[in-house]
């Protein structure tokens, strides 16, 4: 799989890294996820994004995702085990949505689920 447009923010050289209290940290965290919003708003009105599969006692249902769903997905959840391993959960269509399935997977589940960014 190739993916263009992946940026990464490299320091020109190299020093201590910088420390972050906890209100430095909550103010960082407000700001990128206000950030977030604004971009979700600028994108319009979102729709509802279908499973791909819904099972029914032992029936598995498997659909079919339109390619217009497909490009207003926005974020991506993944989860990483305590042992190290990561696997994708699932792909949402705004911040919220996504802050909101990852803190309630952690809830039920533990470890760490990290959402990513989908570039456009």
């Amino acid at each position: 799989m190739h993916m263009t447009g992946l940026r990464r923010r490299i320091a020109s050289k190299s020093e201590e890294p910088m420390k972050t209290d906890l209100n430095g940290a909550t103010r960082k965290l407000v700001e990128l996820v206000e950030r977030a919003r604004a971009v979700g708003r600028e994108q319009g009105p979102l729709v509802p994004v279908e499973a791909l599969v819904t099972i029914e006692r032992d029936s598995w249902i498997w659909q079919i995702v339109d390619r217009e769903v497909l490009d207003i997905l926005s974020h991506r959840l993944v989860f990483e085990s305590n042992n190290g391993k990561r696997r994708e959960i699932l792909m949402t269509t705004s911040i919220d949505t996504a802050m909101s399935a990852a803190s309630k997977i952690v809830e039920l589940d533990g470890g760490c689920v990290l959402i990513e960014t989908l570039d456009p």
